[in-house]
């Protein structure tokens, strides 16, 4: 492993655990009877993940395997339908999850764009 590749390690783990942590205080602060904490972090980190996507190799990494991969997480959003479900609203569990991925993936394209337009 080259030294550059080590620093994209370390700032990848540095990364993630500010995403991580974002994530958390967010579903703390904002999911209540709606997990809406979860879906603004996973539309901001679809958005993000989109610019960064632009961004030189080492920053999209870091960005996008390190603070948005750990702010934005299937696992917790199918979760979260599955504890909806289990609650007796699996209706709402599944428009959830519909809204999640049809939202997710137009912020992603929203924040492709920009980057493109932005950065070329």
């Amino acid at each position: 492993m080259s030294a550059t590749d080590a620093l994209v390690v370390v700032l990848v783990i540095v990364a993630a655990s500010i995403g991580a942590v974002v994530r958390y205080l967010m579903a703390l602060r904002f999911d209540r009877e709606l997990p809406v904490g979860t879906l603004t972090v996973n539309l901001a980190a679809s958005a993000a993940l989109g610019l960064a996507a632009s961004a030189p190799t080492p920053v999209a990494t870091v960005l996008g395997v390190g603070a948005l991969g750990a702010l934005s997480t299937w696992s917790a959003v199918a979760n979260e339908a599955a504890a909806m479900a289990r609650d007796g609203h699996g209706g709402l569990g599944l428009g959830y999850l519909a809204l999640t991925a049809t939202s997710g993936v137009l912020a992603a394209w929203v924040g492709l764009r920009l980057g493109v337009a932005l950065f070329g």
